[in-house]
C-alpha cells in the first residue's frame, strides 16, 4: 500500500472518530518509514485522545533513545507529560533543552515544579523565562505564577509586585483578583481585600475558595451577615468543609444573635475535630445563652 494512500486512510479513520483503526495504520507506516516525525506525533495524539497516554509516552521515548538531539520531539514529549500530570518526568525530559534555545522550556519547567510544590525551583524557572522571553503572552502568565509562588512563600510585597505586572493582561482574571484579596488579608489590610475578593466572585462565581476567603475577610471586618452568606455558599459548594470554617460560621451566627444556629455549627465543627477548643468553648457559650433564654421565658 502506497505511503500517500495509507496516510489518507488513517486520516479518514481519524475524521470518522475511529482512533484505534487510525493508530494501526500509522504504526504500519512507521514500520516502513521510521523517520516520519509527524506520524509519531499523530499516534501520540490519538493515544491521548483515547485516554491512554502511556503508550504515547513510551513511543516518544523510544524515538528519543535513537535521536536524543531532536528538540522538537523532546518538547512535544514534555508537553504531553505536563498534560498528564507527570511533573517529575516532564522536568527530566525538558532538562535536555537549553532555555536559551527554547525559552518556553523554562515556563514549562516552572509550571511542573510549581505543581510539585517545589516553589523555589519554580521561581527560578519563571524568572529565567521572563528574563529571556519578552514578547510571549506567557510572560504575563509567568507573573501570575510568580505571584502565587510568593504568596505560598509569604513574601507579600513580592506578591503585589508580580501581580501588578500581570495586570496588563489579567486585570479581569478572577484568580489575580483572589491573589490580591488573599495578600491584603494576610497583611491585615481587610478593607483593601473586599473589592478584589468580590470581583473574583463576580468573575468566577463557581469557585468555592473565593467564598471561603470572603467569609474570612468579612468576619475580620465585623460584617457578620456577609460572613454567614459567604461561608454558607462555600460549604454548599464543597463536600468537606473544615472544622475551622464551621467554627467561624458559628462565631458569625453568635454575633448576629443566632445562638441556636451557632450551636448547630459548633456541633458539626466538634464532630469534625473533637479537639477544636475554640468550637468547644463556643458551644458552651451558645448553650448557656440558649439555656438562659429558655429560663427567662418560663
Amino acid at each position: 500500500m502506497q505511503f500517500e494512500h495509507k496516510i489518507s486512510l488513517a486520516r479518514a479513520f481519524e475524521a470518522e472518530g475511529r482512533p484505534l483503526h487510525a493508530i494501526q495504520i500509522y504504526q504500519s507506516i512507521l514500520e516502513e518509514y521510521p523517520d516520519e516525525i509527524e506520524t509519531y506525533i499523530r499516534i501520540a495524539n490519538l493515544y491521548e485522545m483515547t485516554g491512554n497516554a502511556l503508550p504515547a509516552i513510551k513511543l516518544l521515548r523510544q524515538f528519543l533513545e535513537d535521536k536524543p538531539e531532536n528538540k522538537d520531539m523532546r518538547l512535544f514529549l514534555g508537553q504531553l507529560l505536563l498534560r498528564n500530570s507527570k511533573w517529575e518526568e516532564a522536568v527530566e525530559a525538558l532538562s535536555f533543552i537549553l532555555p536559551q534555545e527554547e525559552p518556553v522550556v523554562s515556563f514549562f519547567t516552572g509550571y511542573a515544579n510549581f505543581m510539585l510544590e517545589e516553589y523555589e525551583l519554580a521561581k527560578i524557572s519563571f524568572l529565567n523565562f521572563i528574563s529571556i522571553e519578552k514578547q510571549s503572552e506567557l510572560v504575563h502568565e509567568a507573573y501570575i505564577y510568580l505571584a502565587k509562588i510568593e504568596l505560598k512563600l509569604k513574601n507579600y510585597e513580592e506578591v503585589l509586585k508580580f501581580a501588578r505586572k500581570a495586570e496588563a493582561m489579567y486585570s479581569n482574571f478572577w484568580e489575580l483578583n483572589k491573589i490580591y484579596a488573599e495578600t491584603y488579608y494576610s497583611l491585615g489590610m481587610y478593607a483593601h481585600a473586599v473589592q478584589p475578593v468580590e470581583k473574583a466572585i463576580k468573575l468566577n462565581p463557581e469557585n468555592p475558595a473565593s467564598y471561603e476567603l470572603a467569609g474570612k475577610i468579612y468576619l475580620k471586618l465585623g460584617d457578620y451577615t456577609k460572613t454567614e452568606k459567604n461561608f454558607l455558599r462555600y460549604i454548599e459548594s464543597i463536600e468537606d468543609a473544615s472544622s475551622d470554617i464551621y467554627t467561624k460560621l458559628a462565631e458569625a451566627c453568635m454575633k448576629n444573635n443566632k445562638a441556636k444556629d451557632a450551636l448547630a455549627y459548633y456541633d458539626i465543627a466538634i464532630k469534625l475535630d473533637p479537639k477544636n477548643n475554640a468550637a468547644i468553648a463556643g458551644k458552651n457559650n451558645a448553650s448557656s445563652i440558649i439555656d438562659s433564654s429558655v429560663a427567662s421565658d418560663v
